[in-house]
This record gives structure tokens, C-alpha cells and sequence, in this order.
């Protein structure tokens, strides 16, 4: 621009770069806008692998069936707790002494008595006869002589009567004892053999309360081993969707990122190809400003170049 009286002249200072440099940038630029309208946006699909029907399922029986051992554990525990509350029965020895021997005498010692009693008297009246037969041919009939003869056969069986009676009655009595003592016995024995057999089926009791824990515990041990097993096929099934959603999602981001992978290769290639520019100026330029304006300029175009190289 001139100015009056001697004033100063704008000076234009630029720098051209070659054409086909030019045409090479506005080609990369056009293709970083494509790219950059086109370009795939964040993956959307699925990164995290559900569990598998299969997998659901288990953990569902298992948490409904926690508890399938807990029926049997409380009825092991009552077995327990019944088997430890039993008493055994108390044994208690008889005595003979109090026993009511009524009840083991022989029925038949009285006939027996009064037959043995009757036979005697008949011995009796034959002796009395006897004596009467005597005293007749003594003829001491009705005298002193035949009264003590009469005296003795009467005392005779009066003494067998008594010892008769006696003896019969101490044997039917020790009898009575005897079967007594027996009943005595065996009662003892049978409260003996009860109060074993309540133990023994209280102890049985406990083992089968026992035993039925364990079986409970086992079944329950069997079932969660064997849940836990499903449990991991059906893990290694979910592992191998997880492996496959992370497949996609690399392919994916593949895709994304090979359009710019393409846009590097012309950028790179332009950046690593050596070329000249030409640089004119007009006038004898004393003003500062506009050579300094001339060179940002200049220095904007390379600047843009090289952000376009960095892709």
C-alpha cells in the first residue's frame, strides 16, 4: 500500500509448495473427513457372558435344596434326645418274706390228710377191737387193764394222726416255699432282662439317630459334589461364550481402527517424501508486520501438513 511523501510499501512475502504436494494434502484431508464421518462408533455389543440356562438352573436347585438334609437331622436329633431321656427299670428284689404262700399250697394235702386221717382211725377201732378181744378172754372185760389197753391204742393214733398231719402240712408248706422262691427268682431275672432290653434299644436308638445323621449328611455331601461338578461344565460352557464376546469385540474394534491404519499409509509416505518450496517477494518490505504475517501464514500451511502426517 503507497503513502504520501515518502512512505513505506507493503512487502508480500510467500511461499508456495508444489502442486502436487497440494493436491496430495487436500486428497489425505478429504479422506480424514470421510473416515472421520464414516468411522464405526464405541462397540455396543455384548462384553460380559451370561450363565448358561444350564448354570441357572443348578444354582436354583441348590438354593432350594440347601435344606434337604434338615428333615433328616431333626428326626436324628429326636432319636438322640429320646434315647438319652430313657430310665431303664428299676430292679427290685423279692423277698419270701410277706409272700402270700396261699396261692402255691397243694389243694389236694387236705383230702389227703383226711383219707390218711380216716385210715388211721380204722387201725384205731381194730386195735380197740383187739383190746376188747384180749380183755374178754383175760376176762378183764370193762376192767382197768382193758381201759389202759384201750389208753394205748388211742394215744398210738392220735400220735400217728399228728405226725401224719404234721409231716403232710411241712411238705405241702415247703412246697409252697420252693415254687415261691422260683417265681421270685424268675421275676428277678425277667426285670433283669427288661431293664437290658431298654438299654440295648435305647443304645439302638442313639446309633440309628446317629446313623441317620450320617446318611443325611452323606446324601447331602453326594448331591452338592455332584452340582458342583455340573456347576463347572457349565462354567468351562459360559468361559467359552466369554471367549467369544471378547473375539467379537477385537474384530470389531479391527474394523474401527483399519480405515486410519489406511489413512496413515498416504500420510506417512507424503511426510517421508522430500520436496522443495518456492518463496517470492515483492518490494523492499521495511515493515516488519508484514513479513511476519507472511511467514505464519506460511508456517500455518506446514503445521497443517504435519498434524495430517501424525494420523
Amino acid at each position: 500500500m503507497p503513502s504520501g511523501g515518502g512512505g513505506t510499501q507493503t512487502t508480500v512475502q510467500k511461499t508456495e509448495i508444489p502442486e502436487w504436494v497440494q493436491a496430495a494434502g487436500q486428497k489425505n484431508l478429504a479422506s480424514a473427513y470421510d473416515v472421520s464421518a464414516n468411522m464405526l462408533g464405541p462397540y455396543e455389543g455384548q462384553r460380559v457372558a451370561g450363565l448358561t440356562p444350564g448354570a441357572e438352573s443348578i444354582i436354583g436347585n441348590i438354593s432350594q435344596n440347601y435344606g434337604m438334609a434338615q428333615p433328616a437331622y431333626a428326626m436324628a436329633q429326636g432319636m438322640a434326645a429320646q434315647a438319652g431321656q430313657y430310665q431303664p427299670q428299676q430292679v427290685q428284689a423279692g423277698q419270701l418274706a410277706g409272700t402270700d404262700l396261699s396261692a402255691y399250697m397243694n389243694p389236694y394235702t387236705q383230702a389227703v390228710i383226711g383219707s390218711s386221717l380216716s385210715a388211721l382211725d380204722q387201725q384205731r377201732q381194730a386195735g380197740l377191737t383187739q383190746a376188747y378181744d384180749a380183755a374178754a378172754k383175760a376176762k378183764a372185760f370193762g376192767g382197768s387193764r382193758q381201759a389202759i389197753q384201750e389208753g394205748v391204742v388211742n394215744a398210738a393214733a392220735q400220735q400217728q394222726a399228728g405226725s401224719l398231719v404234721a409231716n403232710l402240712m411241712a411238705q405241702n408248706y415247703g412246697q409252697a416255699q420252693t415254687a415261691a422262691q422260683s417265681d421270685i427268682a424268675r421275676a428277678m431275672q425277667a426285670q433283669q432282662l427288661n431293664q437290658a432290653a431298654g438299654l440295648t434299644g435305647a443304645n439302638l436308638g442313639l446309633q440309628g439317630a446317629q446313623t441317620l445323621g450320617q446318611l443325611a449328611g452323606a446324601g447331602q455331601e453326594s448331591y452338592l459334589t455332584g452340582a458342583t461338578g455340573a456347576l463347572g461344565a457349565q462354567q468351562l460352557l459360559q468361559g467359552q461364550q466369554q471367549q467369544e464376546l471378547a473375539a467379537a469385540e477385537q474384530a470389531y474394534k479391527e474394523r474401527q481402527q483399519f480405515p486410519l491404519q489406511q489413512l496413515q499409509i498416504p500420510l506417512q509416505a507424503l511426510g517421508a517424501t522430500p520436496y522443495g518450496s518456492t518463496q517470492t517477494q515483492t518490494g523492499p518490505g521495511q515493515s516488519s508486520n508484514g513479513l511476519l504475517t507472511g511467514l505464519g501464514a506460511a508456517s500455518s500451511a506446514v503445521s497443517i501438513l504435519g498434524t495430517l502426517a501424525s494420523l
